[in-house]
């Protein structure tokens, strides 16, 4: 694979990554419910969709090709939002009267 493309692979893994976190703190409400049953459901049709997205994106980029440090930079684009936005959390009860 083209370097070119790669590094276009690793920066959209890397967003994605930091998308899936924030979309999940969106739709976090609705994602879980009393019933089990409908977690279950709803967290299985918004991975499903998320994902889905995600496979599409690199099919765009790269035709589909897929490696292990794709997902390493997902995780990572993930790791790095989970980490800001609890920082911002803390900065937003500091100020709230």
């Amino acid at each position: 694979m083209i370097l070119s493309i790669q590094i276009k692979s690793l920066v959209l893994s890397f967003l994605y990554g930091i998308f899936y976190n924030f979309s999940f703190n969106i739709f976090y409400h609705l994602l879980f419910t009393r019933y089990s049953i409908l977690n279950i459901l709803t967290n299985l049709v918004f991975n499903i969709v998320i994902f889905g997205l995600y496979f599409y994106l690199l099919y765009i980029i790269n035709n589909g090709i897929i490696h292990i440090y794709f997902f390493l930079a997902l995780f990572l684009g993930f790791l790095v939002y989970s980490n800001k936005s609890v920082k911002l959390r803390v900065k937003w009860k500091k100020i709230r009267f």
